[in-house]
């Protein structure tokens, strides 16, 4: 190795690319005895814009250069040729610090399904303990990093669809982390007190102060160096030029479902006629890189209100400046709200064993295909397929890094994703028509009248159809035909890990993040075995 010294410029342990929700928690973990030299690397600035730590401020991020990679899909064949927008953080915390700060914990059949798969020692009895030492749930365990809060706004909207969803005859839970995913509940947040508390804000930031931990942001890989099949390093384009930077043990991934297999490819892993056709030298023939992207196709019900506030009234002129007062002197009010209030899974039929439907409940309503709120009163169900079988591709366009890769989603693009989403939205228009929440419901704006038959149903979710922002599944672990084993190594070479969302096999029945945080404790806990 000291033949390769003069070519590094710095040396450290462990080198992890990409400070999102994994990469803070691998940060925290691989420093916290000391024995480690650790550097996290982030393309973005750090988390200081102000509007990262209100939570309600995500709508001032997701369309912020500054913060957010704003990648924008393929035409997609399948919905008319309409692209789509995928804002993905880039900062410390990634998306993490731009979220809509929800925590759902992943339901014990998707880990079925993964152990099937090939993905041994991933069942839900051993994924459990490690969101066990994640959460601080409403105070009760303040030694583990992540609160894990319930709401402090609890609008009357968001009670009315609780009891509307009973009236339906789906059962009400205390929240939705409990041992039943069937039912409706309130969401718990990341949030301590009137503050985002994400990755960055706890993980990172409790570990910034250790003299083996440093973090480099504004700082981009462009690739990962290999001697041979074995990861040795990776290249990164900072403020300061190019910087080569050596992993004495191992180089981590985790740069999301969109980046780290843009990366991988950038590095010579992947299909090898992709590689070959844009002039990147194989290291190793991964076919499977970039392949089964998954998502949450969010599909919105809106209906006009009357009668009671919602944030869309309630963030314009002098309400606005209350809630502002509220926020600056109580930490409450809307501004502590998040993406949505509260959620029911449910099953798209009754042949389903497991629910296979996530409706979620937000106090507010959006311009079409925007996080813009509307200016007259509303609220929104939003409707996912939560297993999904569409899946798409992330593929590299050049061997430049800052050019975003080409995303094909191909959403909708199977009969049984179609006809899941149609019984999802059907059921959200029955919820909206029970007398909890029929009492407040003026008429339904989206889809409105023009929506009856289920051809009418799916070209309304083709036209209006969005990312619920929960992509998964381009680095997917498995048996030796994945991408990595269920180690989180990648196959094919040598000391290279992927730790983050893309190593799912499949979407999961909730939002990603809590998931994203269990992968990134036990991927941690893993290194730090094989590095004993």
């Amino acid at each position: 190795m000291s033949d390769h010294k003069q070519q590094w410029d710095r040396e450290v342990d462990f080198l992890v690319l990409g400070a999102g929700s994994a990469g803070c928690v691998l940060a925290n973990r691989l420093s916290a005895d000391g024995r480690h030299q650790v550097l996290l690397v982030e393309a973005g600035p750090p988390d200081r814009n102000p509007f990262i730590h209100v939570p309600a401020g995500f709508l001032r991020l997701i369309n912020n250069p500054a913060v957010s990679w704003r990648y924008r899909s393929e035409a997609d064949s399948f919905n008319g040729g309409r692209v789509i927008d995928y804002p993905q953080g880039k900062m410390l915390g990634g998306t993490g610090s731009m979220n809509g700060m929800l925590y759902v914990r992943t339901a014990p059949t998707e880990h079925e399904h993964w152990v099937a798969q090939g993905c041994s020692g991933w069942s839900f009895e051993e994924a459990i303990r490690y969101y066990e030492q994640i959460e601080n749930v409403d105070g009760s365990a303040p030694n583990h990093p992540l609160p894990v809060s319930s709401f402090l706004e609890k609008h009357p909207l968001s009670t009315a669809f609780l009891e509307a969803c009973a009236q339906a005859g789906l059962a009400v839970h205390p929240h939705l982390n409990g041992p039943q995913r069937e039912g409706a509940a309130a969401f718990h947040q990341n949030r301590m007190g009137r503050f985002r508390s994400g990755p960055a804000q706890t993980y990172l930031r409790n570990a910034r102060s250790r003299r083996n931990l440093d973090v480099l942001t504004t700082s981009l890989a462009q690739r990962v160096i290999f001697e041979g099949t074995r990861a040795v390093g990776a290249e990164l384009l900072g403020p300061s030029g190019r910087v080569r930077v050596m992993a004495r043990r191992e180089v981590i991934v985790s740069c999301g479902a969109i980046r780290s297999p843009h990366l991988l490819q950038l590095s010579g892993i992947g299909p090898a006629a992709l590689l070959q056709s844009l002039n990147i030298p194989v290291v190793a023939d991964r076919p499977a890189v970039g392949k089964n992207l998954r998502d949450h196709y969010s599909v919105r019900l809106t209906q006009r209100v009357r009668g009671i506030g919602t944030l869309n009234e309630r963030t314009r002129g002098l309400a606005l400046g209350a809630e502002l007062l509220s926020y600056a002197f109580s930490g409450a009010g809307l501004l502590t709200l998040g993406a949505s209030t509260c959620a029911a899974f449910a099953r798209s039929s009754d042949q389903r064993t497991f629910p296979d439907l996530q409706l979620s409940f937000a106090p507010a309503s959006f311009e079409p295909g925007t996080y813009q709120l509307e200016r007259e009163g509303g609220m929104t169900i939003n409707v996912y397929q939560s297993y999904p079988e569409s899946v798409g591709t992330v593929q590299a366009r050049s061997s430049d890094a800052a050019e975003a890769p080409a995303i094909a989603p191909n959403y909708l693009s199977t009969p049984a994703d179609r006809e899941a989403l149609i019984a999802g939205l059907k059921l959200a228009r029955h919820i909206f028509s029970m007398p909890a929440l029929k009492k407040w419901g003026v008429q339904e704006t989206l889809p409105g009248v023009e929506a009856q038959n289920d051809e009418q149903w799916l070209a309304y979710a083709r036209a209006k159809g969005v990312s619920g922002y929960h992509l998964v599944g381009t680095c997917r672990m498995g048996g030796t035909d994945a991408v990595v084993d269920p180690q989180l190594r990648v196959r094919g070479v040598q000391s290279l890990r992927v730790i983050d969302a893309s190593i799912l096999p499949t979407c999961t029945s909730g939002n990603s993040n809590a998931p994203t945080l269990m992968v990134a404790e036990k991927g941690a806990a893993m290194l730090l075995a094989d590095a004993k």
